[in-house]
């Protein structure tokens, strides 16, 4: 019954798609993108470039599957506009109901064992780099952008609109976390639940945690533990 109902939650048609359009065919025989439940294409123009060195096997990168039971009805948007490039180095999960956007100009980099957790939201105009073992938890947003331009009404001077986001090794985001532009978070370091991350923490001292709006440092000497190896 475990197998049957792991079997049903698949979406094959996007498996089948997405790896065979995205991907060159010595790549997507392997199947490596496996997709679950409700997954909807917006747009995929984009390059989607596996690390060549990579050993590949079915379902390395998990889309989808993650959090159904506490997001059973939201479907999981994938939009890579023409020009947009997502690297990926490594394990990969995207949890259900997860929002990923680039745009024309935009790049995603992802180590080893990157996980977003359900209802999360990505998007990148610019670039997004994320190393490996890296947890962002559920409904967390990571934008490299605002979006839209801002003036200072006195000097008339035109702020940028985008930024570069850069996150560490061994990061670990709680639930609800906002990730703006011009965050580079250090390796090993924790960041609290509905914190908002918007500047240069790679100062701070090994094994931190910060928190609060905007994150601060709190205090060091902290590290999450993991359940087993998988993501």
């Amino acid at each position: 019954m475990n197998t049957l109902k792991k079997i049903l939650q698949h979406n094959w048609i996007a498996i089948l798609y997405f790896n065979f359009k995205m991907l060159p065919f010595k790549q997507a025989i392997h199947l490596p993108f496996d997709f679950y439940h409700k997954i909807r294409f917006e747009c995929i123009k984009g390059k989607v470039i596996i690390n060549p060195n990579l050993k590949l096997y079915r379902g390395i990168i998990k889309i989808g599957g993650r959090g159904s039971e506490m997001f059973p009805h939201n479907p999981t948007i994938i939009n890579i506009r023409k020009g947009g490039e997502l690297y990926l180095n490594g394990k990969l999960e995207i949890g259900v109901g997860t929002y990923l956007y680039i745009g024309e100009k935009g790049i995603i980099t992802l180590g080893d064992k990157v996980q977003f957790g359900a209802c999360s939201k990505v998007c990148c105009e610019k670039e997004i780099t994320i190393k490996d073992e890296v947890r962002i938890s559920w409904e967390s947003q990571v934008f490299d952008t605002n979006f839209h331009f801002m003036e200072n009404v006195e000097t008339k001077e035109i702020l940028e609109k985008d930024g570069i986001i850069r996150i560490g090794s061994r990061n670990w985001f709680g639930n609800r976390v906002n990730i703006m532009k011009g965050t580079h978070t250090p390796d090993n370091c924790i960041i609290s639940s509905n914190s908002l991350c918007n500047k240069d923490y790679t100062n701070l001292p090994p094994h931190s945690i910060i928190a609060g709006t905007p994150a601060k440092f709190v205090k060091q000497g902290f590290r999450r533990l993991f359940e087993g190896t998988d993501i």
